[in-house]
């Protein structure tokens, strides 16, 4: 079973644009049938311990980082 972080590396992965902390919340929480509901402030830690794999637009928006962006 993937971990939380590794869903969200592939809600980001699946995303055609990047995402805002709510919309990967949103749909995390949709994932996981309501099981377990996080909240957009953990959601948001865990984008941030995710800094090697992911950036954060100036938007607020959120994106996997690709080879060429590291």
């Amino acid at each position: 079973m993937p971990t939380h972080e590794e869903r969200i590396l592939g809600i980001l992965g699946k995303a055609v644009e990047p995402l805002f902390t709510s919309e990967i919340t949103k749909r995390l929480n949709h994932e996981l049938g309501g099981r377990e509901s996080y909240t957009m402030s953990e959601i948001s830690t865990r984008l941030q311990s995710l800094g090697a794999q992911v950036a954060q637009l100036t938007d607020g928006r959120w994106k996997l980082k690709r080879q060429t962006d590291q």
